[in-house]
């Protein structure tokens, strides 16, 4: 009976200790700034370089990058935006990001070494995101 309850707790810390942390409620975690750069062959929109610097804009690019959804299959699109996530650490993540100006469309980030995966992320999200962008380049 001591053998198999010692068990079940070395499974339950093993688990523990494999569980995924994201960088939502920790500001240690995230990223100095963000940057987004027009894509000069994206002639659908006006577009207008900007960049995130204030902790609280970060964290809403950053939870909407976390809550994104993996789109199946290849992807077919065009980038409106070339995102980097620069951390303090001076490491880069990039992304193709295109959001767009409809309020009814979600926005679509590609992995900016594997453009074969791609995320949708919600339409709330991309929502908050078009809001900031706005904001930005009023």
């Amino acid at each position: 009976m001591k053998k198999g309850a010692m068990l079940l707790c070395l499974f339950a810390v093993f688990l523990a200790s494999c569980t995924h942390t994201g960088t939502s409620g920790s500001d240690e975690n995230l990223p100095s700034f963000i940057t987004l750069t027009c894509n000069p062959d994206y002639t659908f929109e006006a577009c207008q370089d900007t960049q995130f610097d204030e902790h609280t804009e970060v964290r809403v690019i950053m939870k909407a990058i976390e809550n994104a959804e993996l789109l199946p299959g290849n992807l077919n699109y065009a980038a409106q935006y070339k995102m980097n996530i620069i951390y303090t650490d001076r490491s880069v993540t990039k992304y193709d990001f295109s959001i767009g100006t409809d309020p009814k469309m979600k926005a679509l980030l590609v992995d900016g070494i594997d453009t074969t995966t791609g995320y949708s992320i919600s339409l709330e999200d991309s929502n908050q995101l078009r809001a900031l962008i706005e904001k930005h380049t009023d």
